[in-house]
Order: structure tokens, then C-alpha cells, then sequence
């Protein structure tokens, strides 16, 4: 009998804990996460460009953050290599619509780097700063789920362009999250999965 009481104690302790690990009711503003992306080269059939992007958020304050991210991708065929790398550095404010709901705004510092090499001489090398804008929205559509979605401006030296990015993140802990992008610009889509911890 004695044995049976502590059992059931300890099952009751454990639920507890377990129920005490409770998951945010609205989005994570502070976290970093790291990923891998895709991107499709509007008609360009040949390459494929892929590699690393990290991503990260903090909030300074109530409602204001500073977020920041960067992406390089590559591909080679034919002798031809095609390197991409993109930073953007940001400060942004969001607004509580709803307790499980956020809209948010940014504005960010814009850096794209291009090169077309051929047998490893350069063919072709880009280099432009800009800026940016961006408002979204981000929601826990459940306590495990945040769906996101955005629209973002960027003005480059030579170039400017508008692109939409939606995003998924399913969270197994409160801190930790695994999730997936797309995002569609002017000349280029990018299709990623990532690692997210929350802080």
C-alpha cells in the first residue's frame, strides 16, 4: 500500500513539473536559430544554390527588439560557381493584438553580396548596402504551433525589390522549436528548415 502512495506521489510530482514546463501564450521575441536553405534562380534552371542562414531576435524593453540574419548559398556546375550572401541587421517594434497574436514592423541595414566565378576566375561580382521594411504578423495558432508570415521592401544601391516570406515552427519544449521557411523575392525563392532555441 505504502509503495502504491509513493508511486502515485511521484506520478503526480512528475505531471507537475511536466505541466509546469508551460509554453508561452504569445510568440517568442528572444532566439536564435540555425538552418539550411534552397534557392531557385528565377530562369536559371542550371543552379541550385544551398547553404547555412542563422537568425536572431531580441527584445529590448516591452515591445521593441533588435533581430538579425544571415544566409550564404552556393552552387557549382560546369565550371561555373554562383556564391549568394545576404546580412540584415534590424531594429523592429511589435504590438500584442491578441494574447497568442503579434503585428510587427522593422527597419534594417541591407548588405547582398553576388559572384559568378568561371575555373576560378571571377566572372562577375556584386556588392550593395541598402535598407529595409517589413511589417508581419506572428501567431501561436496552439500552444505548440507559430505560424508567421511578411512582406519586406528592400532598397539596394542599384536595385530594390518586395518579397514575402511565411514561416512554420513547431515547438517540442518551450525553448526548443524546429521549423520551416519560404520566402519569394523579385529574382530569387528561398526554401529552409531550421533549429530554434528560445531564451
Amino acid at each position: 500500500m505504502k509503495r502504491t502512495l509513493v508511486a502515485a506521489a511521484i506520478a503526480t510530482f512528475s505531471m507537475n513539473a511536466f505541466s509546469a514546463q508551460t509554453f508561452s501564450d504569445g510568440p517568442a521575441w528572444d532566439f536564435v536559430e540555425a538552418g539550411y536553405q534552397v534557392a531557385d534562380v528565377d530562369d536559371v534552371d542550371v543552379f541550385e544554390p544551398s547553404g547555412f542562414d542563422i537568425e536572431g531576435s531580441m527584445l529590448v524593453g516591452e515591445n521593441f527588439f533588435v533581430n538579425g540574419g544571415y544566409r550564404n548559398l552556393d552552387d557549382e556546375e560546369m565550371g561555373v560557381e554562383l556564391e549568394l550572401s545576404q546580412l540584415s541587421l534590424g531594429v523592429g517594434y511589435r504590438y500584442g493584438m491578441t494574447k497568442s497574436t503579434d503585428v510587427f514592423a522593422t527597419v534594417s541595414f541591407e548588405n547582398l553580396d553576388a559572384e559568378v566565378n568561371f575555373e576560378g576566375e571571377n566572372f562577375f561580382a556584386g556588392d550593395e548596402n541598402g535598407f529595409g521594411v517589413a511589417i508581419g504578423v506572428r501567431s501561436m495558432v496552439i500552444d505548440q504551433l507559430e505560424l508567421s508570415a511578411q512582406v519586406k521592401q528592400i532598397e539596394l544601391d542599384e536595385t530594390s525589390n518586395t518579397g514575402f516570406k511565411a514561416g512554420i515552427n513547431y515547438y517540442f519544449t518551450p525553448a526548443f522549436a524546429i521549423g520551416a521557411t519560404y520566402e519569394d523575392r523579385d529574382e530569387f525563392s528561398f526554401t529552409g528548415a531550421h533549429v530554434r532555441y528560445a531564451f
